[in-house]
Formats: C-alpha cells, sequence, structure tokens
C-alpha cells in the first residue's frame, strides 16, 4: 500500500486513513511551498513546482485503499501525506474513486497555493472538508516562512480563499501555523480570516516533528483569544484531543508521519 497510510491520530479529525497522492520519497520531496516548520525536512530539499501532473495511479490508490479498509475502521480519509496533494493531476479522479469505495467523509489538508486554478478549485468541491493554509498577512513574512516557488503571490492566494469559500458548499477551515516569526500577524490574520468567513480557524503550533519550536499553550490561547474577538470560530491545537489509533502499514506511514 504505497498511497495510502495509516490511520493516523489527528487532533483535528480524529482517527485519519491518509491518501498521498503525490507520494514524494526521500531524495525526491516535491512542493510547491518549503515551511521552515515542515515535518518532512529530512526527507531532503524541496524541487519547487506548481505544475499539476499525475504523480501516482488512480487505480492503485483505490486497489490501496481497498486494502486498507478491510483492516481498520477510521473515523474519516484525509488526502494529504509527503507533499501538496492539489499539485495531483488526477485529484478530481481520486476523490470521485474514494467516495465510490467508502461513505466515510472526505478532507483534504491543502497549502492553499493553487487555488487560484480553476481546475483546483473545482477538485475540491467534491469534497466534505477542505483545510486551507494561511500563515502571513504580508509577503516577506509569507516568503520567510511557506518559501514559496517561483510566480506564488500572497494576495493571488487570499483572494483565492476568499473566492473558494464563496463557491463551496463544504466545511470550509483556515489552519495557522503560529511560529515566533508570525505571532506580529495574528490581527492581520484575524482580519483576513473574517474576510474569507471559514467555518472554523484552527490555530496551530508545530508539536509534531518540527525543525521550528512550537509556541507555549498560553500564547497560542492569547492568539486565539485575538480571533475569537473577531467573531470567529477559532480552536487552538492544544485544545484539541489526540485519539489512539495504530497504523496498519508503519513504514508507508512513518514517511508522512516520522513522530509517530
Amino acid at each position: 500500500m504505497k498511497t495510502v497510510y495509516g490511520p493516523v491520530p489527528s487532533r483535528r479529525l480524529g482517527i485519519s486513513l491518509g491518501i498521498d497522492p503525490v507520494c514524494a520519497t526521500k531524495g525526491n520531496r516535491i512542493c510547491s511551498f518549503d515551511c521552515t516548520y515542515c515535518q518532512l525536512h529530512t526527507m531532503g530539499p524541496v524541487s519547487h513546482t506548481t505544475i499539476r501532473k499525475v504523480f501516482v495511479k488512480t487505480e492503485d490508490v483505490e486497489n490501496d485503499l481497498k486494502e486498507a479498509l478491510k483492516h481498520t475502521s477510521p473515523d474519516i480519509i484525509t488526502i494529504s501525506g509527503s507533499s501538496e496533494p492539489t499539485l495531483a493531476l488526477n485529484l478530481g479522479e481520486i476523490i470521485k474513486s474514494v467516495k465510490i469505495i467508502t461513505e466515510l467523509p472526505v478532507a483534504i489538508l491543502t497549502n492553499s497555493s493553487l487555488l487560484s486554478k480553476e481546475n483546483v478549485r473545482k477538485d475540491l468541491y467534491k469534497l466534505d472538508h477542505v483545510i486551507a493554509k494561511l500563515d502571513a498577512s504580508e509577503f516577506d513574512i509569507f516568503k520567510k516562512i511557506n518559501r514559496p516557488a517561483d510566480g506564488i503571490r500572497l494576495g493571488e492566494i487570499i483572494n483565492s480563499l476568499r473566492l473558494f469559500r464563496s463557491e463551496y458548499q463544504g466545511k470550509m477551515s483556515l489552519q495557522m501555523m503560529f511560529i515566533e516569526d508570525n505571532i506580529s500577524q495574528a490581527k492581520s490574520l484575524a482580519d483576513l480570516a473574517v474576510s474569507i468567513k471559514p467555518d472554523e480557524v484552527q490555530i496551530d503550533t508545530p508539536l509534531r516533528y518540527s525543525p521550528v519550536a512550537p509556541l507555549p499553550k498560553d500564547t497560542l490561547d492569547e492568539i486565539r483569544q485575538i480571533f475569537t474577538k473577531s467573531g470567529l470560530n477559532a480552536i487552538s491545537i492544544y485544545d484539541m484531543k489526540k485519539p489512539d489509533t495504530k497504523p496498519v502499514n508503519m513504514k508507508e506511514t512513518l514517511l508522512r508521519r516520522p513522530e509517530l
């Protein structure tokens, strides 16, 4: 099962069975970002790209998912893994196949970098839950933290998030990763979140294996209060419970979740 991993314990989603539509490997790390806090930094340097292509066959995902579901009963199917999942050109096909195989809700974790592409947004409309990243309100901080591929513009991402929210009928969460470099952005990020109108804002800090130190709970609580005072449904990663579960394929799981 090369394309399916877990299930993993997710503070945000419960017991989550992962689908990796890119399947980057050590020494062949592919993404549109190279975030300073990425838990997969030990896989090697990032080959930056914004070009969508087929990395794994839809049929392989179908077969791996069917096999995994024989051995586990997750709460949700989450499309994520070793890279930015919207880089997969066959993402829409994969989502359609997953929906045929199981009635479980299907979510995605995306860094939002390709939401300006209409075909990406159309793929994501099929999902039950979209968790989209936004870590900065100014380009300099965005460039410092997320280290995007050439041509990616923060303003375009923000406008695309607003557009997607206006069109999407499912649950949309904004995930904001706070570290020392963007604490000062909390109020401006809350203002942006108000304009995007997500169902919830996930106030995060890197508690998983990461080269960047997490912020303490009291600091994250203060940041969360900025968001709640703006009328947003905001929750801190420290207040989310981590369920117990056991992966059915530890080797593939550790490639995506090395802290387990």
